[in-house]
């Protein structure tokens, strides 16, 4: 029932909080469903979602310089909030985002690879896309189960560092065209429905960088090394995903009214460059979206690993393999995105199942980050270290967060409909059955990865508060 205690370092942390970023994954899949919103606006919303993450990490960061744990989010819940119920749901909210996105990433592989290769006059059939999108879902599911350090440290950091490498050197391209000032302005006709749904979907992918709070447990120096590795992936993801997104708008060959029409602008753009740089894109680009569903993988299979150690989920979910892998928990991830991935693209076929799916799992999750943002404020209280910065930025970025999930919600479709009654069905049944019984949210480490109960861990931090000022 223990993770692999210190094994993995600043290297890995910055790993994860990449591969959820996922950049260039995040260009070819967020901003293309965010593009169909809002067209060439989206450099817009990507500047905002960049501003709005980064506040998001300085908030996370209050968090992550005093709770470490396997449970991520929802613990830092539990230590603002004190309640079980809040800390449940918002556990649940998590590992359904997270699964979600999963699904939207499937999709998008096969649709970047459909793209590609209908330039070259290559259809694919039906048995094609079921066994790319398959791929896309079982690939990170397993190769999740071998040793963390080897995933994020081999696999996962080095890949994503070059995505972003590609996409600064697009921005580098795009200004041998000259800047067009115009571009980073929002046009006039978009509704603030659609400008915040391209907000949204972008402001996920940004701040992905907090995907490695649930390395806690794993992490040599937990509170030094997990912030610093957000902070990292954020200057460099964030950072090239925005200038990415503008060289996307500026090498756009033909109007930009025509751009929300392209399934796959930057696929189109790369093949007017040529076949070698092409290839290199795809290839990048498939590997980010796999890079990210591993990322995602992880993190939501330590949330169902974390509940079962606090007796809120099923006790299966916390036997560990070899490598101390979570395995039960890594393949009901896997099975939750195939279930949902299969229903919404026999619902509402495979186009709009992705931009429905990209919208859901973008709501949810700020969901679950509006009771973050709020609860921080409390938690300094409790422990005698509340100061200003410590109230405003944190309800600033809770704002930015209620505005994008407020003004992005819209009249859902039937397949929308009956997958929230799903959910909503399941998770109070779980509740019922068995989350109310355990105590989400009360398992952390300390500075040395020993496993302790909040209560006492926030005591202790209070008692050498109290101390330092007498």
């Amino acid at each position: 029932m223990k993770l692999s205690k210190s094994s993995i370092s600043l290297k890995e942390t910055y790993g994860q909080a990449m591969a959820v970023t996922a950049p260039l994954g995040s260009v070819v899949s967020t901003t293309t469903a965010a593009i169909a919103f809002v067209g060439y606006s989206v450099v817009f919303t990507t500047i905002l979602a960049l501003l709005g993450s980064a506040l998001w990490i300085y908030t996370l960061t209050r968090y992550t310089s005093k709770v470490a744990s396997a449970g991520g989010y929802y613990t830092f819940g539990y230590s603002a909030w004190k309640n079980r119920t809040v800390s449940f749901y918002e556990a649940v909210l998590e590992a359904l985002a997270y699964s979600f996105l999963n699904a939207v990433n499937a999709i998008a592989i096969y649709l970047l690879l459909s793209v590609a290769l209908s330039m070259y006059g290559i259809s694919l059939s039906p048995i094609y896309e079921g066994i790319i999108i398959a791929f896309g879902i079982l690939y990170p599911s397993l190769i999740s189960l071998t040793h963390i350090k080897f995933v994020l440290g081999k696999i996962v950091s080095i890949s994503a560092t070059a995505e972003a490498i590609l996409l600064i050197a697009l921005f580098g391209i795009s200004l041998t065209r000259g800047f067009h000032a115009n571009y980073v302005m929002p046009s006039s006709n978009i509704p603030m429905t659609d400008l915040a749904a391209a907000f949204v979907l972008s402001m996920v992918s940004i701040s992905g960088a907090g995907a490695s709070t649930y390395l806690g447990e794993e992490t040599k120096k937990p509170f030094e090394n997990i912030s610093k590795g957000m902070w990292l992936a954020l200057l460099i993801g964030g950072l090239a995903m925005t200038l990415g997104t503008y060289a996307l708008v500026a090498l756009w060959s033909g109007s930009l009214n025509s751009l929300s029409n392209s399934p796959q602008p930057l696929i189109t753009e790369m093949y007017n460059f040529g076949f070698i740089p092409l290839i290199i894109a795809l290839i990048l680009s498939v590997n980010s979206l796999l890079s990210s569903n591993i990322g995602t993988t992880l993190g939501s299979a330590r949330i169902l690993f974390n509940l079962a150690r606090e007796k809120s989920a099923p006790s299966i979910f916390s036997k560990v393999n070899k490598s101390n892998e979570p395995i039960i928990a890594t393949l009901m991830i896997g099975s939750i995105t195939a279930i949902v991935t299969i229903a919404a693209i026999l619902s509402v076929g495979i186009t709009t199942a992705f931009a429905d799916i990209s919208l859901i799992s973008g709501i949810v999750w700020l969901s679950g980050r509006i009771i973050d943002g709020a609860g921080v404020p409390f938690l300094y209280y409790r422990i005698g270290q509340l100061r200003v910065l410590e109230v405003i930025i944190p309800l600033v970025a809770t704002g930015i967060n209620l505005w994008g999930v407020i003004e992005s919600l819209a009249v859902p479709d039937m397949f929308t409909t009956s997958l929230i009654a799903v959910i909503a069905v399941l998770s109070v049944v779980w509740y019922f059955l068995k989350g109310r019984k355990g105590k989400p949210g009360s398992l952390v480490v300390d500075e040395n990865n020993e496993i302790v109960t909040i209560d006492e861990y926030l005591q202790k931090l209070k008692n050498k508060r109290e101390k330092a000022i007498t």
